[in-house]
């Protein structure tokens, strides 16, 4: 047979199959989590069907990983091989399109005939994606859309989660899986706990005695990192822990970073050696070379025992030389302005905890980010007042502590999916008798500078990470998505149920937290945690 009609044959052999849909009866379904905005339905009993071949067109090239994503996923979730071809006609079954119209996290679905999404941005069509990854239903051997028409976009700008990988080791395929959950549920942000106490787990080269040998991340696996997640609209921010909980920099680098005659108890860096401020300056310039989808930086800055400055010869003549009178908070204050200064510097802006007071001479700049998590430095409704930017990572319900893993004297805090989901944007809570907020709960007004919230995983081996987060990280999402509540949880949780079945189809990965219904503190006055020093 002629070659060339041979060619003709197969062309016109897979292009006849490509409208293999048809509209069919099924029951009305809407699961999606977070809960959309606006949703109407073109016909409430019926559903676009695709058996074996569908066309797709999109107007920009990045899009093309995002289909293949797509398709993976969706033979993952229904085990039919159904094919993505690239159509070259003008009705094309799938369209997916940037639309700059459009707000940057907004997104539209429309499915009739063909299925319409288009997006402010790429990041808002892995968002449209994911919705419809949870509107899929199968029906013998088709995938089925029903028809619906869907305007979305978060209520809130930051919608973080916080993986601690100094404490305990994470692999990067669980890492991975971590990211796929966090990009189901429209979560566009994860702040990766590099540094701690424990460990050093960048792989600096610039100072190469740092990396602890026990969590051996090469630049390679995070860049593949950063990569993985891009492609599934998920941003990782690193995280360099200083001047507190910086214990590895002293006893790595006592000559830079040791301070009061290095002792080896001090978990703070010596502010007033000249010399820290190039070598972070080093460090960050190295991470943000590899995080480099990030516009922000996170410096920690926590929790520092500001003691070991009393009293230090050093320090006191830097304090003289630099104006800064006798309290060692303004020390503190000094460091932050700097850091801010050092992270601007590679055009990033910059993240860190709550930890300095209200009052002092030295100004910090309103262009800081405050991660506001115990209320015991501050109260939110002081960074308000003072004009700056906070996300909120409130102590109760949005941590979850492990704290057993290497310390089994430390509590564990994982609160239900219910209690996260009553929880709001503009409320703080914590446990710990010293902090405000574990007396009566802190709910502020309305305000447009709380940008969000995170959720935390801490001292969780990575491991455990899949089935604590699973079905409580959705309720977290649904809370900064929509900042009003917009479904009761009894309503909103069996949504959760059937999607975290696609879920598990999609990471090939079952297991279910025994606990589900969450461990919480014991009451207030029950002493002896190992984490918080008791209640003294």
């Amino acid at each position: 047979m002629d070659k060339k009609l041979i060619f003709f044959l197969m062309v016109f052999f897979i292009f006849s199959c490509q409208n293999e849909k048809e509209i069919i009866s099924i029951e009305l379904s809407n699961d999606i989590v977070p809960v959309p905005k606006e949703v109407t339905f073109n016909d409430k009993d019926k559903g676009l069907a695709f058996s074996k071949n569908i066309s797709v067109s999109f107007n920009n090239p990045t899009i093309s990983s995002l289909v293949q994503i797509f398709k993976e996923e969706i033979q993952k979730i229904t085990s039919l091989n159904i094919n993505f071809l690239t159509s070259n006609d003008n009705s094309p079954d799938l369209i997916f399109n940037i639309d700059k119209t459009l707000n940057k996290e907004e997104y539209q679905i429309d499915i009739n005939e063909k299925i319409l999404v288009s997006a402010g941005s790429y990041n808002a069509l892995v968002m449209a994606k994911n919705s419809l990854l949870q509107l899929i239903t199968k029906k013998n051997e088709s995938i089925v859309f029903p028809l619906i028409k869907i305007k979305d976009y978060p209520d809130s700008s930051y919608r973080g989660l916080l993986i601690d990988l100094a404490r305990v080791w994470h692999d990067v395929g669980t890492l991975k899986d971590i990211i796929d959950l966090a990009s189901f549920y429209k979560i566009n942000y994860i702040q990766l706990h590099l540094t701690d106490d424990q460990a050093f787990t960048f792989p600096t080269e610039k100072y190469p005695k740092l990396p602890t040998p026990d969590r051996p991340y090469s630049k390679k696996d995070f860049r593949e990192l950063v990569e993985y997640a891009k492609l599934r609209g998920v941003i990782l921010v690193p995280e360099l822990e200083v001047p507190g909980h910086a214990t590895q920099l002293v006893k790595i680098y006592p000559e830079i970073f040791g301070v009061n005659n290095n002792n080896p108890n001090s978990n703070v860096v010596n502010i007033s050696n000249e010399k820290i401020y190039g070598v972070l300056d080093e460090i960050i310039g190295e991470m943000v070379e590899v995080f480099y989808t990030s516009p922000y930086f996170h410096i920690g800055a926590d929790e520092a025992h500001l003691d070991y400055y009393k009293n230090v010869p050093e320090i006191k003549r830097f304090m003289k030389k630099n104006n800064l009178g006798t309290d060692v908070n303004e020390l503190y204050r000094y460091f932050i302005v700097r850091m801010n200064e050092i992270v601007k510097s590679h055009n990033k802006k910059m993240f860190l905890w709550e930890g300095f007071r209200k009052e002092g001479k030295i100004k910090i700049p309103k262009d800081v980010v405050v991660f506001e998590f115990e209320t015991l430095y501050q109260l939110p409704s002081d960074l308000i007042e003072d004009g700056y930017t906070v996300v909120n990572t409130s102590w109760q319900p949005l941590y979850v502590v492990n704290g057993g893993v290497k310390n089994p004297r430390a509590r564990r805090a994982m609160w239900s999916p219910e209690k996260i989901y009553s929880w709001n944007i503009w409320r703080w809570e914590n446990w710990y008798n010293k902090a405000p907020a574990s007396k009566k709960p802190i709910q502020l007004e309305e305000t447009p500078l709380v940008i969000g919230g995170q959720f935390c995983s801490w001292e969780q081996a990575g491991e455990a990470e899949i089935p604590v987060l699973r079905k409580r990280l959705p309720s977290f999402t649904e809370k900064v998505w929509n900042n009003k509540e917009v479904l009761p949880f009894e309503v909103f949780f069996p949504r959760v149920e059937k999607n975290d079945e696609k879920l598990s189809k999609i990471i090939n990965d079952k297991r279910q937290d025994t606990l589900l219904l969450g461990y919480n503190y014991p009451k207030v006055g029950d002493c002896g945690s190992a984490l918080w020093g008791g209640c003294d």
